[in-house]
């Protein structure tokens, strides 16, 4: 099974929006890995922009951050960064 090459730019606006997401919630990395059923050291990965999740895994994590996964995809897309506190 391949996957379709992201490019490193997505990867890690989508790590950054992530990230924010999660700190914005009072989330630790751990507490949303546990909740998504992922190692901690994986979720870390993926925030880090070292690991590009699958589509049912972000889905997951969407849900965990209330997140809305399609606008998160368009915002990626667009390349909008996160806002800032």
């Amino acid at each position: 099974m391949s996957s379709l090459p992201v490019p490193t730019q997505r990867l890690r606006q989508l790590a950054l929006w992530l990230r924010a997401t999660r700190v914005k919630a009072g989330l630790t990395q751990h507490q949303v890995a546990q909740a998504a059923e992922l190692y901690t050291e994986v979720y870390g990965r993926i925030e880090r922009a070292g690991m590009i999740p699958t589509v049912p895994t972000l889905q997951k994590i969407c849900l965990i951050l209330k997140l809305d996964y399609q606008s998160l995809v368009d915002r990626v897309m667009r390349g909008e960064e996160p806002p800032e506190d």
